[in-house]
């Protein structure tokens, strides 16, 4: 049966209420001008704008890439490429969030970097800081070059296991009461390594409390939904062949379904979010016009592709921005993240499914207490949401990837509005009614997609940033990340909680296009103790 769920319009547009009167937008910024520039950043200054400003906007070769408080008038714009001119145009977003129009243009150009042709100097003086049953933690003294030493990498038997971009790190997942044998190299911006220096490592007695990593199952494409089944089995999504397997503990993988009538994006669409509740799949998936969830009942190892029913359909999709996630709440609702599609008004666009947390029956009927009549609308005002999971408390938490700076892991609230595109990252000193998140990142250190709760510690897989992050719930508040994992497995998808108490982790490498079948990646059992 295929049944479609029309989304009733929202009677106040999430702009502007009624009889409110449409403000002017601010003056053009003026006097915009470089005061710095190095080989991987510019510094721009501007004259600030007369009134009350919410936020400035600036815009690199044409597209939004920093905003910053409406009283700063300078911004330093880093992780840029050296020798390359780049264009930049300063917007300013007034109170009533009406922004003016750009800048005049100005043209910059990053410093060149000399060549680099000589391979960094090898790491000396490795010694053990720590060494516990499955983690270990190494120091060294740091390596030189001709140019710049970017970062370091632990290998065993030439693999690299851990990476840092100083002279420590951390190896986790190791097997306790075990003999390693590591080396360390170090790398340039040239992309040589050193020779390698040798450090042998015994781990300890026990476990630690994140543990081993066990491998269970390879892909060549990328793992994104995973959902447990009753048993402690496994249903996981591949994005771009479309495919279901199942999975057992013990590894064993099968293949269940191709869904139908999904496509790719030549980006980050396809086959995305599963979710699990009495006997039937939920999918979360693009198809050659939109992004929409559907169902199909599942039984004795068999999904019933006839049974098909589509919930909710017409979520503009995009090359990038397509969310993804589904999770089953407390409340036995399912809720789903949706991106942006690339079109930041439609995160304020109450009209609009993009750039949402939405909240459903399982039936795909909007509930009755849904903050919006009428609406799946659960939060709004954000741009790339996917991580949803929830506490002991029965609140959801979410994790989002930011535009350039930042990423947020957020506490959801009923009706909130977690600013998106009037900011990024920290919101309430511009605007107090736009909600801040709880803990961020720089975007290269996060692109945080999945996320799960375990006895309320959180955990978040990272893509660009190549790790699993730990933070212990405290209140509305969060401990200080603990990083594992960094470089061991490559860029990091899913992490799901299992039946019992552990984690399932998957890689997401070579997730930048749709080709099906060119990845190498992992789903990886971790031990919780």
């Amino acid at each position: 049966m295929i049944r479609r769920i029309v989304v009733a319009a929202v009677a106040a547009c999430s702009f502007l209420s009624l009889g409110q009167v449409v403000s002017a937008a601010p003056e053009t910024p003026s006097n915009v001008h470089v005061v710095a520039v190095t080989q991987t950043s510019i510094t721009l200054a501007w004259d600030a704008v007369p009134g009350d400003l919410l936020s400035y906007e600036v815009y690199q070769n044409g597209s939004m890439s920093r905003i910053v408080g409406g009283r700063t008038t300078t911004k330093t714009v880093d992780n840029l490429q050296p020798g390359r001119e780049y264009r930049w145009t300063v917007l300013a977003r007034g109170r009533d969030r009406v922004l003016s129009a750009q800048s005049s243009l100005v043209l910059a150009t990053t410093a060149a970097r000399p060549p680099d042709v000589t391979p960094p100097t090898a790491p000396a003086g490795i010694a053990v800081v720590h060494s516990g049953a499955n983690n270990v933690s190494l120091v060294w003294q740091p390596s030189t070059d001709d140019v710049a030493v970017t970062g370091y990498e632990v290998r065993l038997a030439d693999k690299r296991i851990a990476m840092s971009t100083g002279p420590s790190a951390s190896v986790n997942g190791l097997k306790a009461n075990t003999d390693y044998a590591f080396t360390v190299v170090a790398k340039d911006v040239g992309g040589h390594f050193s020779a390698p220096t040798p450090i042998s490592v015994r781990t300890g007695e026990g476990a630690d409390p994140v543990g081993e990593a066990v491998p269970l199952a390879v892909s060549d494409d990328v793992p994104w939904g995973l959902t447990f089944l009753p048993d402690g089995s496994a249903l996981y999504s591949e994005r771009d062949t479309f495919r279901v397997y199942h999975l057992t503990p013990d590894g064993t993988k099968t293949f269940v379904a191709t869904i139908p009538d999904v496509a790719g994006t030549s980006g980050e669409g396809g086959l995305m979010g599963l979710a699990y509740k009495d006997s039937w799949l939920y999918v979360m998936h693009t198809t050659a016009t939109d992004n929409r969830i559907v169902r199909f009942r599942y039984s004795s190892d068999v999904l019933d592709l006839a049974s098909r029913e589509i919930l909710v359909s017409g979520i503009a999709r995009s090359k990038f921005h397509n969310g993804g996630r589904l999770r089953f709440g407390p409340d036995g609702k399912l809720y789903a993240s949706t991106g942006d599609a690339q079109n930041s008004a439609n995160a304020q666009d109450l009209n609009s499914l993009n750039g949402k947390i939405l909240r459903l029956n399982p039936d795909g009927t909007v509930p009755w207490d849904n903050p919006f009549h009428g609406s799946y609308i659960w939060s709004y005002g954000h741009r790339n949401p996917q991580g949803l999971a929830f506490d002991s408390l029965g609140r959801l938490w979410q994790a989002e990837f930011g535009n350039s700076e930042t990423d947020e892991l957020n506490l959801i609230r009923k009706g909130g509005n977690y600013g998106w595109p009037y900011c990024e990252g920290r919101c309430g000193l511009h605007d107090r009614a736009l909600l801040d998140p709880v803990q961020t990142w720089r975007t290269f250190n996060g692109s945080p997609s999945g996320i799960t709760i375990v006895h309320d510690t959180i955990y978040v897989a990272g893509e660009a940033g190549q790790r699993l992050y730990r933070m212990d719930i405290h209140g509305n508040t969060v401990t200080v990340p603990e990083t594992y994992f960094f470089g061991t497995f490559g860029r990091l998808r899913t992490v799901e909680a299992t039946r019992d108490g552990n984690l399932w982790l998957t890689a997401t490498n070579g997730d930048k296009d749709n080709t099906p079948g060119n990845d190498a990646n992992t789903v990886t059992l971790i031990k919780l103790n």
